[in-house]
Parts: C-alpha cells; sequence; structure tokens
C-alpha cells in the first residue's frame, strides 16, 4: 500500500522511518568556502603518471631499469636540490625517500589510499608484493571498482598521484624559497608585499557586481577542482539529466556520506519522452548510424553506481542520501558544494559537463536565487527512491505517478 506523504509518496515500510529525517525540505548550499583553484591536467602531470605507471612495475623487481627512465620525478624539487647524484643514487632517492614522504603526506580519502597500495611495492616484511597483488588491496578501497583493474582504475588513479606529487612539489619549492628569504629580514621588521596583479576577468556582465554571485567561468567541469571542494563539504547536490562519469565521483560520495555529508540527487526520469527528446538533441552532430540513445542506459547506469554506494556504506550514512527523479524539461545542470555551484546550461551535440561552467558563490546572490528556486522547483516535482538497492521496482513504480501527476 502506499500513501501520499508531503507531495511524495511511501510504502508501509518507509512508514517506520522519517523519510528526510535531519534533511531540509529541499537541497540547499549551506556554508562558503574558499576560493581556491587547481590547474588543468597538463603535459607535465601526464609525463609524470607515465613515470609513476613504470614506477609501480619495476620499482620492487628491477629498480635498476629505471635509471635515466625518470626525467620528469627527477625535475622534482626534493631531487633536484639533493646535488650532483649518479642514476642509481637519484632512483635510490626517487623510491626510497621522495615518493614514500609524499606518500605519507597525502590526504585520507579512498582514491589516496588506494594510491598508497599501488606504491607500496614492499609489505612489511620486506618481501616483494606484485602489481596484482596491489591492484586487490588498492581495489578494496574503492567503490564499485571495475575488474580490469588495469586499464580502467590505474589510469585514473597515476593522474590524481602526479597532480597531488605536483601539489606537494609546488609547496617544497614555496618552503625553501620562504628559508631563502628569512635571514635576509631583520627581526620585528614589517616587510611589505604587493598583491600580484589579478588576473583579467571575462568581459561578462555580472563578474564587476559581487552581488550577481558569478567568481569565474570555467571551460568544463573541473572534477578535480569539484572533488576538492567535496572533500570538506557539509552538503552535496547534483541535478543533471543524468551524470556523466559518476563512477570518478563515487568515492568521494562515499567518504562524504560517512562524514555525515547530506547528499541529494535529481535525474530525468529515463522513461519519458523529455528523456529521449535530449538523447536526440545531444546525436544532432552525429551520423545517423552512429547514433545511439544515451541518456536512458545513461541514468540507469548512475542508479547502479548509486546502489553499490548504498551498499558500502552503513545505515546511518545512507539516510543521509537522497535521489529523486523528475519529469520536466531539464533547465540546468548543477554541482553544488555547500554554497558553490558550478551551472551549465543543456546544449545540442554536447554533454553539460563538457560545456562552460559559470562558478556562482552565495544563495543570497542574483544567480543564486535563481539556481536555488530551480532546484527548489524540480526537487519537489520529484520522485524520491527508498531503497536504492532495488531501484528497479521502485522506479517501475514511478511510471503511473508521472503519467498521472496534476
Amino acid at each position: 500500500m502506499e500513501c501520499a506523504l508531503g507531495g511524495g509518496y511511501v510504502s508501509d515500510t518507509a512508514l517506520t522511518r522519517p523519510l528526510d529525517a535531519g534533511f531540509p525540505s529541499v537541497p540547499t548550499l549551506i556554508r562558503r568556502r574558499s576560493d581556491a583553484t587547481l590547474p588543468p591536467v597538463s603535459a607535465r602531470s601526464r609525463e609524470l603518471a607515465d613515470e609513476l605507471k613504470q614506477v609501480i612495475r619495476l620499482a620492487g623487481r628491477d629498480p635498476e631499469a629505471l635509471e635515466g627512465a625518470l626525467p620528469a620525478l627527477s625535475r622534482l624539487h626534493r631531487v633536484a636540490s639533493a646535488g650532483a647524484l649518479d642514476e642509481a643514487e637519484r632512483v635510490h632517492l626517487i623510491l626510497c625517500r621522495l615518493i614514500p614522504e609524499y606518500l605519507d603526506r597525502l590526504p585520507a580519502g579512498r582514491d589516496c589510499r588506494a594510491i598508497r597500495e599501488l606504491l607500496t611495492w614492499e609489505d612489511g616484511d620486506g618481501e616483494t608484493q606484485s602489481l596484482t597483488t596491489r591492484y586487490h588491496k588498492a581495489a578494496g578501497h574503492l567503490v564499485n571498482a571495475a575488474s580490469d583493474f588495469g586499464r580502467r582504475q590505474e589510469p585514473r588513479l597515476l593522474a590524481e598521484c602526479a597532480r597531488r606529487f605536483i601539489a606537494l612539489d609546488h609547496e617544497d619549492r614555496l618552503a625553501a624559497a620562504a628559508t631563502a628569504i628569512a635571514p635576509a629580514i631583520a627581526p620585528g621588521v614589517a616587510v611589505a608585499v604587493e598583491d600580484p596583479a589579478p588576473s583579467p576577468l571575462p568581459a561578462i556582465a555580472g563578474f564587476d557586481d559581487p552581488a550577481a554571485g558569478i567568481v569565474r567561468v570555467h571551460k568544463n567541469l573541473d572534477y578535480h577542482l569539484l572533488m576538492d571542494h567535496m572533500a570538506d563539504a557539509g552538503e552535496i547536490v547534483i541535478l543533471n539529466t543524468w551524470i556523466p562519469e559518476l563512477n570518478i565521483l563515487a568515492d568521494a560520495l562515499v567518504d562524504a556520506l560517512s562524514r555525515g555529508t547530506y547528499v541529494s540527487i535529481l535525474m530525468l526520469y529515463p522513461d519519458s519522452e523529455i528523456a529521449q527528446l535530449r538523447s536526440d538533441a545531444l546525436q544532432r552532430t552525429t551520423q545517423a548510424r552512429f547514433r545511439e540513445d544515451r541518456v536512458r542506459p545513461g541514468v540507469r547506469d548512475c542508479l547502479e553506481v548509486l546502489a553499490a554506494i548504498s551498499h558500502t556504506i552503513d545505515n546511518d550514512a545512507r539516510r543521509l542520501l537522497r535521489v529523486r527523479l523528475y519529469h520536466s524539461l531539464p533547465s540546468i545542470a548543477v554541482y553544488g558544494v555547500d554554497d558553490r555551484t558550478f551551472v551549465s546550461l543543456f546544449l545540442h551535440g554536447e554533454l553539460a559537463i563538457r560545456g562552460v561552467q559559470v562558478e556562482i558563490l552565495g544563495q543570497d546572490t542574483l544567480m543564486g536565487r535563481l539556481v536555488a528556486r530551480e532546484l527548489e522547483t524540480l526537487w519537489d516535482m520529484g520522485q524520491q527512491f527508498h531503497d536504492l538497492t532495488r531501484w528497479q521496482a521502485e522506479m517501475d513504480d514511478m511510471g503511473p505517478r508521472f503519467r498521472t501527476r496534476p
């Protein structure tokens, strides 16, 4: 039996617990975050990731093969400042000093724990661990890890490791520069430091008006930047037709839920005419013989990932995850962390995450209010899952409700 409750529907079993215990009635973005940015993936990080790929294969069984093969790692400040070293000494410094110390400085999180496993080629007894063993250990830290770990997870983890190592290298260089400057400054003497000239903002209306809420415009959705904001979020909200590459965010979502972060997700009802229209719009620039439906399978794949997340977390964390499907014209895509949102449009022939992202800060701003109002409207229209492990059956039940809604 089902009954109406606050505009939604719950089953008899769901009546034994609060539907939205601890949640606001609609998703909100509540807390200000620091205005940090990270560079996009560069040629330097790709080169470093390629070298790390060789390291995890050769460090334990044939380190001599790495001599002369690690130019990017050799350019890191900790190695370059060590002075004149022969190749064997340089490789030893990288393998036995630099990498272990950098691994210790990585932040907490599932990806970083998996990276540590990949780069730990000896166990506690000093015995070499095979790459297959390290794959299994790394996969144990991830959600819904693919069986073909080497092809699907390893490249992503090594790219993330390279980006983290470059950030740590910047910290080392800044620390060295500060140490070099310190003796030249007399104790008690105030030193005036000019702020660097701000980079010019694009000529878009609203950048010169803080009340508008626009912080910057990004070329596309930067997953690294998004996950860094998610690392200490109080609330995460995602609105899209479906969430391409949700598996990239899965581990960050598990960590967030385990910390007590509220997570609200809105996706388009996949069996609607609107879903088919959006799929058609994405195919406009594709030759007819290569066209395929993307929205319907995309939503279903996301629900599988969310079901895996639900299996991974405990009951308390599971109550913090809300997922609804909406049946309406898609308006904007939103990836929100506290009161910071990345907003994009649904254009023909282009995924929203691949298009321009407007970064907005503050719900009390002009753009912030617009986004919050749209989120509230679609949230009120949505039908909520009560048990994501039974998403197919619950979605089947949603169909008649969507067709008979007023």
